[in-house]
Order: C-alpha cells, then structure tokens, then sequence
C-alpha cells in the first residue's frame, strides 16, 4: 500500500524557506512514509493518526496526520533547525 501526501498551509509555508538540504532530507523521509507511515512517534496517545518524526539526521521535524480509510498523509507544520 502506497499514501499519497498533501502538505497543509503552515506547513507548505515554512517549506519556502528552507534551504535544498532541508528539502531534500524532507522528500526522503517523506518518501519512506507513504510506504511505512506508522514509523513515527505518536503524538497524543488518544489520537493515534497524528504522528512526528524527524528528517534531515534529527534536524528537521515534521507533524503529521495519517488517514487511513483515504490512505493520505497530511503534513501540517514542519520545522528545520539545520
């Protein structure tokens, strides 16, 4: 099974200005959750479909939430400190 991803406001914002190696390193960890998307940390435990993980070897974080019946990632903010 293979998800498909959409990127919310924020996050697509704060994307802008991150420099190629941020970019990069989000593509590829992103690349790997449309295949694995329970491979992240939940982030309130009474809500399982929202996940954070990070990229960029730890310097980047993104939140996300899963929807399983849709089979969609939806990535709503993000974080570079690279």
């Amino acid at each position: 099974m293979s998800y498909r991803v959409e990127l919310g406001g924020l996050a697509l914002a704060k994307m802008k200005g991150f420099p190629d190696e941020a970019l990069t390193a989000l593509v590829a960890r992103t690349a790997y959750l449309v295949r694995e998307p329970w491979d992240a940390h939940v982030v309130d435990p009474s809500r399982t479909d929202l996940r954070q993980t990070t990229f960029g070897d730890g310097v980047g974080i993104m939140w996300f939430r899963v929807d399983e019946a849709a089979e969609l990632i939806t990535i709503y903010d993000l974080v570079w400190a690279g």
